[in-house]
């Protein structure tokens, strides 16, 4: 939802008319694992409002970000069979998982890619441990590949990095039809940096297993010296994250902070620390810490570290390994020109890849394609 807005803001303030159609997540609405499921199949209502707003709105493009649970794939149908051209992001691995992100069991997972029936998310009740609710958005994605949705009806797939485009393609997605566009945040401007005599470093993020906090706190306690670990945030690891912190005193627990309040954690960091667990789609965390400047530690997955190392913008450790994760933090303990030697080319990549004036352009040039692309199928 929260890129959803961002982009409808940035096209408004560029001149385009822009109208938002949602559906309340599954969670929000009260609907149950079996029910979110069904509607993942084919949801009428969903379908039929889409209807009547394109009549009233008579769009050039349809941009949907997610069709799962609840409006489901049809929603594409509907807009092609009105002779509009659909686009989606792929925020997540919907289209080959049903979880939507390619882990089981706190590590990666894959059995579903590739695969024409995807059984193995049914047998592990991989969505909300529900075999019911899993047999259903399981048979949404094999209906929906075996009408051609996915193939006739998208007319372009927003994958948000290189690795996401190729997992895509992998499980028998079009190529020609996956785009990498990554997402933007807005400008912070210039603030002030690492404050003399308080380094510290920062997680900013949802306090879950997939997002690494586990393995940064086996980390932390192999680290010497005299920096600090902010973390920011809440979620289900918060009570091990508080007990931490008061047997740390090098960890302050600032709990969940505002959008303002965390860029300016990021920017009196040394460095951002980002230890997920599973495919991440680029986390706007990384995003937002390159725009102040400030360095970021990755895990290995490619989808996350490929870019930053590209550009020299942070560091790299092994996945889930406490050791690594704590060698790499004892190397920036040790060298404080380490993470200032990097916060130049962390800007700099902020500014060639995520400003909202390079996605802007990314995203009308393909909205431009693909409105293109239909006028000439309509002709011929």
């Amino acid at each position: 939802m929260e890129v959803l807005l961002h982009e409808g803001r940035l096209l408004s303030a560029a001149g385009h008319d822009v109208e938002q159609f949602t559906v309340s997540a599954a969670e929000d609405a009260g609907v149950s694992a079996l029910n979110a499921g069904a509607k993942a199949i084919w949801n009428r209502d969903a379908t039929g409002e889409l209807d009547g707003w394109i009549n009233r709105f008579r769009p050039d493009v349809v941009h949907v970000h997610t069709p799962f649970p609840l409006m489901s794939p049809a929603v594409f149908r509907m807009a092609h069979r009105r002779g509009v051209p659909t686009v989606t992001t792929l925020h997540s691995y919907r289209y080959s998982c049903v979880t939507g992100t390619c882990s089981r069991g706190g590590r990666p997972c894959e059995d579903c890619v590739g695969s024409t029936l995807k059984l193995a998310g049914v047998k592990n009740r991989c969505y909300h441990d529900s075999l019911a609710g899993s047999a259903a958005l399981t048979a949404s994605l094999v209906l929906h590949r075996s009408l051609g949705t996915f193939h006739r009806h998208v007319d372009r797939y927003l994958a948000l990095t290189e690795f996401s485009r190729r997992l895509l393609i992998r499980d028998g997605f079009p190529a020609e039809r996956i785009v990498v566009k990554p997402n933007s945040v807005v400008d912070p401007g210039i603030l002030p940096g690492p404050k003399v005599g308080q380094r510290r470093v920062v997680f900013a993020g949802r306090l879950l297993e997939v997002k690494g906090v586990r393995t940064l706190l086996d980390a932390w306690r192999q680290v010497p010296g005299d920096m600090k670990l902010v973390i920011a945030g809440d979620g289900p690891l918060r009570p091990l994250v508080e007990e931490r912190a008061r047997q740390d005193g090098t960890i302050e627990y600032v709990g969940w902070l505002d959008e303002d309040d965390v860029l300016m954690e990021m920017a009196h960091a040394e460095a951002v620390l980002v230890p997920s667990e599973w495919y991440e789609a680029l986390p706007l965390v990384i995003l937002r810490s390159l725009s102040v400047g400030t360095p970021v530690v990755v895990t290995d997955l490619e989808n996350l570290c490929h870019d930053v190392e590209a550009d020299e913008a942070g560091w790299s450790f092994t996945m889930g390994d406490p050791a690594a994760l704590a060698r790499r933090l004892t190397e920036l303990s040790a060298d404080p020109g380490l993470a200032r030697s990097r916060r130049t080319k962390a800007r700099c990549s902020y500014e060639a890849r995520y400003t909202t004036s390079v996605d802007l352009q990314r995203l009308e040039a393909i909205y431009h394609d693909v409105s293109v692309q239909r006028r000439v199928l309509d002709i011929s």
